[in-house]
């Protein structure tokens, strides 16, 4: 018996169905869920201590070495519902795959005003610690903290941006995110707090001087003008607990028990980061939070965020100058430098051509370069190791979602100050976008919005309402089973369409009429696994429902 958390869909392996060659699970009858229980009120967890050295010799030596010695099992992702998608929780929330997102709300993301109060000086409580970046912490007239980061000189524009435009991205998809905002200042809108300190990476403190301020300013981009361009983000309301482990759950946290190499909205990630190309993911990138129930401020439970997103839009390419950023892990190029070595530097690597535009504020960031399922990031990350392609299929459904205008409108909030960079950013985004659904919607059958329509069973090809190809050389064969597995003779068939709907669909005299059919397809003399669209009758209604998805 396979169950997801919070009642998402119970699946029931029967024996009886295993003499037939359909999938064995079976759904009850009932809704999918839409919303999982995992906000149920807890005593504050512990905040674990995070060594990043130690993270990063687990993750490529000890860990890679394990993994050699494990007989691996795939396994589907277990926080889905009967519909295989992926319900509402302290994890996710979902946005632009359920409604249509305005332009307005792509530019604000999350975001409740335009950042930091600027009718009264920010009082600059110190300077920010981790990380690679100068920053800066400080207090807003209405008493609200941020912490303000900047661009290098070198590199204008390019990573406020940056975390801007990833930020809102990947809040549209569904993640939990803080609100970043990119902000225009003066030395004269910053005054140092009596209490401000500088903190060093083992926490030692001392009084922070006016030199100290002058100091990180001297670090970062500065205007012609004299102003300086910041990146504020403002402080999330609640205790900070560190970021999420990629394996297991918090063993402090009884709402976490689904490991979290087992989340499809973790897992799927790879595919949003790739498509960001978004190649900084560690533990401290992301941020657990112990917060209050919107309801009940005697309640709390944790949150899940995704933070700091200054090196997406291939940004570690150029600030960091690696050349191989998208391509290769970092450290040594298990994948690549032996291939160079061997041809003696005549075999080119995949990145050799790509660059940066000579566009302000732009990393590189490209299309024509781009393979959605070779993409990699700077370290590696256990969940998108065990990622399949039906956790692909859903996240590549999700950024397919956006419509140019609205990818451009996210774009629009990073402010940059050149318009062309805007254009190029929001042409490359579009192309990636459509590379990444053909990569992933070939390789499962991409058959999706499966509704009942006055009895007919309709559904969507995503390959082809997308215009990823031709409707011609399309094919789709259906066939209805009932509880046991057995046919009962339904069958029907139909040419290539973006919606195709099917007739005659009759619920069987057993088990609430419990009916499943059987959709394969056929492109391009590639017959594709099917999909089993499991329905039975509402008692509510007494019609037909779809009640489960299963793909193979």
């Amino acid at each position: 018996m396979v169950r997801v958390r919070g009642g998402a869909a119970l699946c029931m392996l029967l024996g009886a169905c295993a003499s037939t060659s359909l999938d064995p699970v079976r759904f009850r009858n009932q809704a999918p869920v839409s919303v999982v229980n995992d906000r149920q009120p807890i005593p504050k967890p512990n905040r674990p201590s995070f060594a990043l050295l130690l993270y990063h010799l687990d993750n490529f030596l000890f860990r890679r070495l394990t993994r050699v010695m494990e007989v691996p099992v795939p396994s589907r992702a277990r926080n889905v519902n009967s519909l295989d998608e992926v319900p509402d929780s302290s994890w996710f929330v979902n946005r632009i795959g359920v409604r249509e997102l305005s332009l307005d709300e792509l530019r604000r993301g999350p975001n409740r005003d335009a950042g930091p109060d600027t009718s009264a000086p920010w009082h600059v409580l110190g300077t920010k610690v981790g990380g690679k970046s100068p920053g800066l912490l400080i207090k807003d007239a209405r008493g609200q903290k941020f912490l303000l980061k900047f661009d290098k000189p070198e590199a204008p524009d390019t990573e406020t941006g940056a975390d801007v435009v990833g930020q809102r991205l990947l809040w549209a998809l569904g993640y939990y995110t803080p609100e970043d905002s990119i902000v225009f200042f003066t030395r004269a809108q910053l005054a140092l707090s009596p209490q401000a300190v500088v903190k060093d990476f083992f926490d030692n403190e001392r009084p922070m001087r006016p030199r100290d301020l002058d100091e990180v300013l001297s670090r970062v981009d500065q205007r012609p003008d004299g102003s300086y361009r910041g990146l504020a983000s403002r402080f999330l309301s609640g205790a900070l607990l560190g970021g999420y482990w990629p394996e297991g759950v918090r063993e402090d946290d009884p709402n976490d028990r689904i490991p979290h190499e087992d989340r499809r909205d973790v897992r799927g990630q790879y595919v949003f980061f790739a498509w960001l190309g978004h190649t900084d993911i560690k533990p401290d990138n992301t941020l657990d939070v112990w917060v209050e129930d919107p309801t009940d401020a005697s309640r709390h439970h944790v949150q899940h965020y995704l933070i700091d997103f200054g090196q997406a839009l291939g940004v570690t390419g150029v600030v960091e100058r690696v050349a191989a950023d998208g391509y290769s892990h970092a450290a040594f190029d298990f994948q690549y430098a032996p291939l160079s070595m061997i041809s003696l530097g005549l075999w080119k690597r995949p990145w050799e051509g790509a660059a940066a535009p000579p566009l302000r504020g732009v990393g590189r960031f490209e299309s024509e370069h781009f393979d959605p399922g070779a993409w990699k990031a700077q370290y590696p990350f256990i969940p998108w190791a065990r990622m399949d392609d039906f956790d692909g299929f859903w996240a590549a459904k999700l950024v397919m979602r956006f419509s140019p205008q609205q990818i451009r409108a996210a774009v629009e909030a990073g402010r940059f100050d050149d318009a062309r960079a805007v254009d190029y950013l929001t042409r490359v985004l579009v192309e990636r976008q459509r590379k990444t659904g053909a990569y992933w919607f070939a390789r499962v059958n991409p058959l999706d919005g499966f509704q009942l329509v006055g009895g007919d069973l309709c559904f969507q090809d995503l390959w082809l309402s997308y215009g990823l190809g031709q409707a011609a050389g399309t094919r789709y064969r259906a066939q209805a089973y009932d509880f046991e597995g057995r046919a009962i003779g339904w069958q029907a068939s139909a040419d290539g369409a973006a919606r195709t709907c099917f007739r005659g669909l009759s619920p069987t005299r057993d088990h609430e009429g419990y009916l499943i059919v059987s959709i394969e397809t056929e492109r391009d003399r590639r017959r594709l696994p099917p999909v089993l669209v499991h329905m039975a009758i509402d008692p509510t209604t007494r019609a037909l429902r779809v009640i489960g998805l299963r793909r193979q």
